[in-house]
């Protein structure tokens, strides 16, 4: 399989609450070596009529929306005109059936977001459970990560100095939904990142929110590929679009350590299922991760940690009963063990 490193969610100046035009954005994409990334700005898809969809260098650009009444934002993929909704209106369903109408799909974005009191960040969780037709969930969120950790003065300070040692990973409470989910339907997972660019000042001091080239270096989903990308556009942009909503992809964050080289599979002596995939089993089986470096790795299963290991490459484990797998994987950077990658599961039956 061939690994794919795109970022998720961000905003541009087409939108409401950001200043950052799309060109700067673009820039900083290609340098920080992404091979994809989805804009989604706030009700609209002016990025897209002005024909900025496609390659720029090796990235391509591809252009989503982000629904945000004032609670349930709904991230929304393959849409071709926007979906546009008042802001006090409360019921997401009929947001997710009109993007489903369209051909589209779309993902719960940051469905637990706490937002920061101290700093006046309010905080957008997604509310109604009763909503079908979804594909996934975001299990982790840059930005709302990151403004979790501020809960006094001095931890604004630190956050600010070094953001990327604040970050905790998704939410236990994320995890703990995602995983009663996928017992009853298929539901996959995304990474984003949520970021704006903002400038802001605190305590005298001014500091942008993040610089994209932070911001495109940490949550990451990648997505694999049977084939390498063309570098042609419209063969392109399907085969991301279908591996990110089958969950061929994990998240990871990518500050510290490339996590290209994962792979978590399960298989027999003649088939084989990836992320996101079904597997029956029929007799002896066997399920492998292999990671690009040193970690400590999770095999979770039905929502139950049943493995742990530190391991320098891989990992196996005979396959003995059905459910839902899935792998999370720490590394040790900056003095700590710290968040790295969380696959999106495999359904064993």
């Amino acid at each position: 399989m061939f690994d794919c490193a795109g970022c998720i969610h961000f905003h541009s100046a087409y939108s409401y609450d950001a200043q950052v035009p799309l060109k700067t954005i673009v820039d900083a994409g290609i340098r920080s070596g992404l091979h994809y990334a989805i804009l989604t700005d706030h009700f609209r898809l002016d990025a897209l009529q002005e024909n900025w969809e496609g390659y720029h260098e090796n990235m391509l650009l591809l252009v989503g929306e982000e629904v945000s009444p004032r609670y349930n934002h709904y991230l929304a993929f393959n849409v071709r005109k926007p979906v546009v909704v008042w802001k006090t209106d409360a019921n997401p369903q009929p947001v997710i059936d009109a993007v489903n109408a369209q051909g589209g799909f779309g993902f719960i974005a940051h469905p637990d977001h706490e937002g920061a009191p101290l700093v006046g960040a309010r905080a957008y969780p997604w509310l109604d459970w009763n909503v079908t037709g979804y594909a996934g969930l975001s299990i982790w969120d840059l930005m709302g990560d990151w403004t979790s950790a501020l809960s006094s003065r001095l931890a604004i300070l630190y956050a600010c100095w070094r953001p990327g040692n604040v970050l905790r990973g998704p939410r236990s409470q994320t995890l703990a939904r995602w995983d009663q989910i996928v017992q009853t339907r298929h539901c996959v997972a995304i990474g984003e990142t949520d970021n704006h660019g903002h400038l802001r000042r605190y305590m005298g001091f001014s500091k942008r929110i993040f610089p994209f080239e932070f911001a495109f270096r940490a949550v990451r989903t990648h997505v694999l590929l049977e084939e390498p990308l063309k570098r042609d556009a419209a063969a392109d942009r399907p085969r991301i679009l279908e591996a990110i909503r089958r969950g061929q992809s994990y998240v990871s964050l990518d500050l510290w350590q490339d996590p290209t080289g994962f792979s978590f599979e399960v298989f027999d002596d003649g088939r084989r299922a990836y992320m996101g995939g079904e597997f029956h089993r029929q007799g002896p089986a066997l399920l492998e991760t292999k990671i690009p470096a040193p970690g400590r790795i999770r095999l979770i299963r039905n929502g139950q940690l049943i493995w742990e290991e530190r391991t320098r490459s891989h990992m196996e484990r005979d396959l003995d009963l059905p459910g839902v797998y899935r792998i999370e994987v720490e590394q040790s950077a900056a003095g700590a063990w710290r968040p790295w990658i969380y696959s999106n599961p495999i359904w064993v039956k």
